[in-house]
């Protein structure tokens, strides 16, 4: 294996471990044997250093999943929003373990603790809201939502009770909290009937 094929291996092992079973309880051992290698400081020089890969490596198949829906043209704005959440709802099903939202998860264990990972989480739940409140905008140029809706606030709304329920989730290893959040998103806060 390449040096750069080994690099992502851990970085891969690592998003699957940590997100699982979280920053503090993965050690580098773990992570090492997951992959199959057998160096970790050759390629990062903290598990710091490997936890902001690992963020990156997860927002970025999040943003990737929310392309993949808001290209789709035969779906509405609105439509392609609940798409989204349902896929993702549907994910934590399929797995049939509830570990969370990764972003969420590090902003509760380690966030308090270092500023770079601070400040990736925030960019990497700023860009994810923006991708929203985009679609939001889109929803409100083809009419599905008033004039006066105020695409900004109903990201920022979305994504923290999307959190939220991420949390309830993993409590109460159950996606009650996920139908919920989709049911209040969808038939309260963007509800698209004619007005």
């Amino acid at each position: 294996m390449n040096k750069n094929g080994t690099k992502e291996a851990l970085i891969e092992a690592g998003l699957q471990l940590i997100h699982s079973t979280g920053y503090s309880a993965t050690g580098i051992n773990q992570i090492l044997d997951n992959a199959n290698v057998r160096s970790f400081y050759n390629h990062f020089t903290s598990k710091d250093e490997f936890v902001i890969e690992v963020i990156k490596l997860y927002a970025a198949g999040e943003q990737a999943r929310l392309e993949r829906v808001q290209v789709d043209s035969t779906l509405s704005p609105i439509a392609k929003l609940r798409r989204y959440f349902e896929d993702k709802i549907a994910f934590h099903g399929e797995r049939g373990q509830f570990a969370g939202c990764l972003l969420g998860n590090l902003s509760l264990e380690v966030a308090g603790h270092n500023a770079a990972i601070r400040d990736l989480l925030r960019r990497s739940f700023d860009e994810w809201q923006q991708s929203i409140a985009s679609t939001i905008r889109e929803s409100i140029e083809k009419g599905e939502l008033p004039r006066s809706a105020k695409a900004n606030v109903l990201a920022a709304v979305i994504v923290d009770s999307w959190e939220g329920a991420q949390v309830r989730a993993r409590t109460e290893q159950s996606d009650k909290a996920l139908n919920l959040f989709y049911d209040c998103t969808f038939n309260v806060l963007l509800r698209t009937e004619i007005r």
